[in-house]
C-alpha cells in the first residue's frame, strides 16, 4: 500500500515499512539521474573513441599517398584524415613552431611543428617531427635536428591538433630567431610566418623516418577502456546512492 503522511511517502511491503521524506526523495531522484546520465556520456565517449580506431586502421591499410603527384588545392582535412602519405620536398629550418604542454613519459616537452616545401609544387604542409623535452629552463631553446636539402618523408596526414579550452587567447611567443612557442595549432595564422599557404592538414612523421625527434605516438581511440571504467564508476555511485536511499528509509515492522 502507497499512501502520503505528514510529507513522507509510506508503503508497506510485507514486513518492512518503506517511508522517505519527500525532499530527499526528489534530492535523490535528481542525483542519481545526473550519475546516470555521466555514465552513459561515457559509454558514448568509448564508442566514439572506437569507431576512430575503427577508422584509423581501415584508412592505414590503404595505399599509400604520394602528396607530390596529387592535386593537392583539392584535398581537404577530412578526405585525408589518417591516409599513409608520402612527400617530396624540404624543410624551410629558418622556422620551428613548437607546441607547448606535450607530456611523453610524464615528462614536459613540445611537439616540433615545421613547414615542409612539396617538390616541383607551389604547396606547403606543415609536418608534425616528434617531441623534445622542455629541460629545466623553459627560456632555453631545444636543440633542433636540422635536416638540409631535398628529402622524401612519410607519415600519416590528419587534421591539425585541438586543444583544450584557453583562458584568453595567445599569440605566439618568439623564443629565439625563427623559433616560436605555440599553445595551439592554426594553420591560417602560422602561414603567415612563412608567407605561403599551407595545406589545411599536417603530415605527422612516421616513426622509421630520420627526420624528426621522439614519436611515440598514439593509435587513435587509444583510451576507449578508460571511458568504460569511468562509465562503470558513475553506475556504481548511482546503484550505491539508491542502495542507501532503500536502506536508510526502510524499517522492519515489529509484530
Amino acid at each position: 500500500m502507497l499512501f502520503w503522511q505528514r510529507g513522507l511517502l509510506e508503503m508497506r511491503v510485507g514486513y518492512w515499512n518503506f517511508t522517505p521524506g519527500i525532499f530527499y526523495t526528489i534530492v535523490t531522484c535528481l542525483v542519481f539521474a545526473v550519475l546516470v546520465s555521466l555514465g552513459l556520456w561515457q559509454l558514448d565517449r568509448a564508442e566514439q573513441k572506437r569507431a576512430h580506431y575503427k577508422a584509423f586502421i581501415e584508412r592505414q591499410s590503404g595505399e599509400m599517398l604520394n602528396i607530390n603527384d596529387l592535386q593537392t588545392d583539392r584535398l581537404d582535412k577530412q578526405a585525408m584524415q589518417w591516409l599513409p602519405v608520402q612527400a617530396t620536398g624540404a624543410f624551410f629550418e629558418e622556422r620551428q613552431f613548437l607546441l607547448d604542454n606535450q607530456v611523453v613519459n610524464t615528462k614536459a616537452g613540445y611537439f616540433v611543428y615545421t613547414p615542409f616545401r612539396l617538390q616541383d609544387t607551389k604547396a606547403w604542409v606543415l609536418v608534425n617531427r616528434g617531441w623534445l623535452p622542455v629541460g629545466p629552463d623553459r627560456s632555453v631553446v631545444p636543440d633542433f635536428k636540422l635536416t638540409t636539402g631535398e628529402v622524401t618523408i612519410t607519415g600519416v596526414a590528419k587534421a591539425a591538433p585541438l586543444t583544450g579550452i584557453t583562458l584568453r587567447e595567445t599569440e605566439p611567443e618568439q623564443m629565439a630567431v625563427g623559433a616560436y612557442r605555440l599553445q595551439k595549432i592554426d594553420l591560417a595564422q602560422l602561414a603567415g610566418f612563412i608567407d605561403k599557404d599551407l595545406l589545411p592538414y599536417v603530415i605527422r612523421l612516421g616513426p622509421d623516418s630520420d627526420h624528426g625527434y621522439l614519436r611515440q605516438w598514439r593509435a587513435p581511440g587509444s583510451g576507449e577502456m578508460t571511458n568504460l571504467g569511468y562509465a562503470f564508476q558513475w553506475f556504481a555511485m548511482a546503484a550505491a546512492l539508491l542502495v542507501i536511499y532503500l536502506i536508510v528509509n526502510s524499517k522492519k515492522i515489529s509484530i
